[in-house]
């Protein structure tokens, strides 16, 4: 044994083993720290990501109530002012206004000195919530001189009363609220008095202690002055703690620091030997509040650090049993035939080669098992080990992106350019719809450096799901065939003649486009399928394609794909395959479900129309049988849609129409958005907005990411000089509920 190590000590197999080791040690530790520092760093980036996301939640659901206070005083001023001469009726606006609103607390309205003159020198009647009983009473006199009131000051003036930072209401609500307040005006616009909307501070807390996307995480909502309004339960976090945060975040010496996304600032502390975080931000507008969130060093990177030590552990290992089989195997590395591993690396190299290129291609079973408009199914046969052909398919924006091609040549060198080719459609298509676009710009990438002049055909198709609509784009490649829905024969679709990728990289590729009827079938193939040989050598041709595919009207995806791959084998008659053979069938299956419900609207493209579009929404909603809180949510969708288009289909001071027109099948409630305006895709603009914090977006639109989370599909198509904007929204009617 001493013998053997003395000679493999001074072997150069040994040797370079002794080197690889010590390699292999320092790139462990080095890929480690890497891997950690960049893991970090992502984590840091998600936690900004989630917090800014609670944080906006936290704010639009406290925006979303405050909207609702102050609604419920505005749709009820009309009604005191229409009987303002009847004061005691004031009392029953009031009451109508805490009866209609549950976190409404009390309302009031505060009158002029003397208006009533049986009423006395002042009168203010108020609405008070007692349990679930509501309490009126004229709170005015002696001890509440409401005449000196913030709330009556400016609205004497003619002013609105925004909401006010939180107080206790001793004389009136008797409980810490928010006001809100409007001025009463009489016959002639002249103000007489005050009406006020108490808002209870009760509900705050409740949305302080919901979804926080770190469990130990909690929120606070300060006023501008750093006072505390609402935070967690007293149960799940402790006072103590939350006094020290809010010193903390008053405290000006404490180090902060402004987040990488610009929105929030962020201060850390340590929390009896726990790192924690603080990120807060000020509400845009009025009211002006600051909300927070808190989180934990230990919940946010602990996984991470119990990853390095475990990494840490099995590279140590690895080391380890790297010297042992360095070791146990160094005896017989000098005698091993280079020949023999040369061809086992290659062998290897090719089936690892064959593993990837079928893991890239979309399985045969069906990849998209909750869609019923859609059937697809796919196959791919190499001729070799690896082959140059390929197809992909996938969904985005209820669009489906499609595309078949075929490598010039066959084996490793195609199959590293379809791979290639693969990998640029993917990422072409992520962002763009075009597909003339997307082939531009995968053959601009796929000329350089083609120094092998390898080229491929190409077909790329893109197809709108709720209309049909079909783009598409071929560069080369054989057409496409059309099997009709019903009786017909199968057609090979229009396309214009567009040289292959990879030739010149300034080729123009046009789209062009054409609608699918419901149950047609696509049939796209590679020259393999045409080119199938026998042990004649003869060619299978279009003919006999085409004379198949006429008994394959009607047959599902699978069954089309099934067919001709029998016809192929029974033709090839046990000959070796030539050359690459890809298949692939789309059947357009959309849902044929009756709609019981259709109704439209026509609105002009001015901010005015959000009114009738609101109540035209608001009924279509109460007409399915949708419950309140979806409803809410289709409306604030439907209205940011319109008021996009509104914004930017039509020009500056051009007058020109919207089409709204609303559909339910009782499970679905889908919302077509049309206008004749400029070619504007929202789907495509939502990815500039994000730069803008939620409050600092206009009022009245949240921007295209909400009507995303509050609509269950988004599509935008651009069909015969029309923009139309698809939004659904799935729902369970109410009935069901009982």
């Amino acid at each position: 044994m001493k013998s053997l190590f003395k000679t493999l000590r001074h072997s150069i197999p040994a040797k370079a083993g002794f080197g690889v080791i010590i390699t292999a040690a320092v790139l462990l530790e080095i890929i480690s720290a890497s891997q950690y520092y960049y893991s970090r760093n992502q984590l840091e980036s998600e936690l900004e990501k989630n917090v800014l996301n609670e944080l906006i939640i936290k704010t639009l659901r406290v925006k979303d109530i405050l909207s609702l206070g102050e609604s419920a005083l505005q749709n009820h001023l009309w009604y005191a002012e229409r009987f303002v001469s009847e004061p005691d009726s004031m009392y029953a606006v009031v009451e109508r206004v805490v009866a209609m609103n549950a976190n409404v607390v009390g309302a009031s309205i505060a009158f002029e000195p003397n208006y009533y003159k049986d009423k006395g020198y002042l009168f203010e009647p108020y609405a008070r919530r007692e349990g679930d009983s509501i309490c009126l009473q004229d709170i005015s006199g002696e001890v509440h001189d409401y005449t000196a009131s913030d709330f009556y000051t400016v609205c004497m003036e003619g002013d609105t009363l925004k909401w006010s930072d939180p107080y206790y209401d001793a004389d009136g609500a008797q409980d810490y609220v928010t006001t809100y307040a409007l001025p009463l005006r009489d016959n002639e616009g002249k103000p007489i008095g005050a009406m006020c909307l108490d808002l209870s501070l009760d509900w705050m807390g409740v949305i302080m202690n919901q979804r926080h996307h770190y469990p130990s995480s909690f929120n606070l909502f300060l006023s501008p002055d750093g006072k505390l309004i609402a935070g967690p339960n007293p149960d799940s976090v402790s006072t103590e703690k939350v006094d020290k945060i809010v010193a903390m975040i008053n405290d000006s010496s404490v180090y902060r620091e402004e987040t990488s996304n610009k929105r929030t600032k962020m201060l850390s502390f340590d929390d009896e030997g726990d790192m924690a975080y603080v990120y807060y931000a000020y509400m845009k507008g009025n009211p002006h509040w600051q909300v927070a969130v808190v989180c934990y060093d230990d919940e946010v990177y602990g996984k991470l650090n119990q990853l390095r030590v475990f990494i840490s552990i099995l590279s140590l290992a690895g080391l380890l049993l790297l010297c042992y089989i360095l070791w146990r195997t160094a005896r017989t590395l000098i005698h091993l035939h280079e020949a023999r591993l040369k061809n086992e690396s290659i062998d290897s190299e090719l089936r690892v080669a064959q593993n990837i290129q079928r893991d890239m291609i979309p399985k045969d079973n069906p990849p998209f098992p909750d869609r019923d408009d859609l059937d697809i199914h796919g196959q791919l046969v190499p001729a070799k080990e690896v082959g140059g052909d390929l197809f992909d398919f996938f969904i985005r924006d209820e669009k489906l992106f499609f595309c078949i091609g075929d490598v010039s040549g066959k084996g490793v060198p195609s199959a590293l350019i379809m791979a290639v080719i693969h990998t640029q459609f993917r990422m072409a298509s992520a962002n763009e719809s075009n597909p003339g676009r997307i082939l531009q710009n995968i053959n601009r990438i796929a000329c350089e450096g083609n120094t092998f002049n390898i080229f491929v055909t190409f077909f790329i198709g893109v197809l709108d799901l709720p209309l049909g609509h079909l783009r598409y784009c071929n560069a080369g490649h054989d057409l496409p065939v059309l099997l009709p829905a019903g009786d017909g024969k199968p057609v090979e679709i229009p396309a214009n003649a567009h040289l292959p990728i990879g030739v010149f990289p300034d080729t123009p590729y046009q789209m062009q486009e054409m609608d699918i009827t419901p149950g047609s079938t696509l049939f796209l193939y590679t020259d393999g399928l045409t080119e199938a040989r026998n042990i004649h050598r003869e060619l299978l041709g279009r003919e006999r394609v085409m004379q198949t595919l006429e008994d394959c009207v009607g047959l599902d995806a699978g069954q089309v794909i099934q067919k001709m791959t029998s016809v192929v084998g029974q033709y090839a008659e046990g000959a070796e395959q030539s050359d690459d053979l890809t298949m692939l069938a789309i059947r357009y299956t959309p849902s044929q479900d009756t709609d019981f419900l259709q109704d439209s609207i026509s609105l002009l493209n001015d901010v005015s129309q959000v009114v009738p579009l609101n109540n035209f929404v608001k009924s279509v909603c109460e007409r399915v049988g949708m419950d309140e809180k979806s409803s809410r949510n289709v409306r604030l969708a439907v209205e940011e849609a319109v008021v996009n288009v509104i914004n930017y289909a039509y020009p500056l001071g051009s007058q020109g129409t919207i089409s709204v027109e609303a559909r339910s099948n009782g499970r679905s409630l889908k919302f077509v958005i049309s206008d004749t305006g400029v070619a504007f895709d929202p789907t495509e603009a939502s990815h500039t907005d994000t730069t803008l914090s939620a409050e600092e977006r206009p009022i009245g639109g949240m921007g295209i990411l909400l009507v995303r989370e509050m609509m269950d599909s988004i599509n935008y198509e651009r069909v015969n000089g029309r923009n139309i904007l698809t939004l659904i929204k799935h729902f369970c009617p109410l009935s069901e509920y009982n």
